[in-house]
């Protein structure tokens, strides 16, 4: 699934905590159980609400319930998380995180690489990714916040892709002539596309021939040479 920047939760007090951080007033040395609460706690959250959500739904989903399987009040919840949209998305980052598609396209040094990390979209790894994808999508048709924040999500998504095409435009490594902001859409729709393969291609699902052959086509979108894309 496409890649994002998390969407920060806050606390009562209005101070934005990114994930893995902890808020200023929690930074001194008596106060060490305090962010060792606070983090345990934001994980366990975490947890149930992407097990949750990839069981029932977005729509299913209650933050009562989350709190009942996070072991602590629904109120709890607000301290970490603007609300159950800002909730379903920080799952889906923190999945794309944890996924090697994540690691390689944070820090990719040549547009060759491409084809590469959209071919890894076809993974049994990324099975949960892709459900949860799917989820995002069709809860935007029904609730406005998740709509905005993937609007958000995909806009930012476009922009980066289109600004890695565009530096190997000017590497020489692409034709020049070619809209990297259209190519950036073309290419996010090849992997929104990957992200119904349980529904359109089940069989394909780790299939080692299609990994090679979305590989492949990619490649040939984007304009590199296909023996480059292994």
């Amino acid at each position: 699934m496409p890649t994002r920047r998390p969407i920060s939760p806050r606390t009562s007090a209005g101070r934005t905590i990114h994930a893995g951080a902890v808020p200023a007033k929690f930074t001194s040395k008596g106060d060490a159980s305090k962010v060792e609460r606070l983090n345990s706690t934001r994980g366990r959250i975490l947890t149930s609400a992407e097990r949750l959500f990839a069981q029932r739904g977005f729509n299913s989903v209650t933050m009562p319930m989350i709190a009942h399987a996070s072991g602590i009040t629904a109120g709890a919840i607000y301290k970490h998380f603007d609300g159950k949209a800002d909730l379903f998305f920080e799952v889906v980052r923190r999945a794309v995180q944890a996924s090697s598609v994540s690691a390689a396209v944070g820090s990719p040094s040549d547009v060759m690489s491409l084809p590469r990390i959209v071919g890894s979209y076809t993974t049994c790894g990324l099975r949960l990714l892709r459900q949860l994808a799917v989820e995002v999508h069709y809860a935007s048709v029904k609730h406005p916040e998740v709509r905005r924040l993937l609007r958000r999500s995909l806009d930012l998504q476009i922009k980066e892709i289109g600004d890695y095409l565009a530096s190997g435009q000017q590497a020489g490594k692409l034709d020049p002539a070619v809209d990297a902001e259209l190519l950036a859409c073309a290419v996010l729709v090849f992997i929104m596309g990957l992200m119904h393969m349980e529904t359109l291609v089940p069989q394909f699902v780790g299939d080692t021939r299609w990994r090679d052959f979305v590989r492949n086509r990619v490649a040939a979108l984007v304009g590199v040479a296909a023996s480059t894309s292994h």
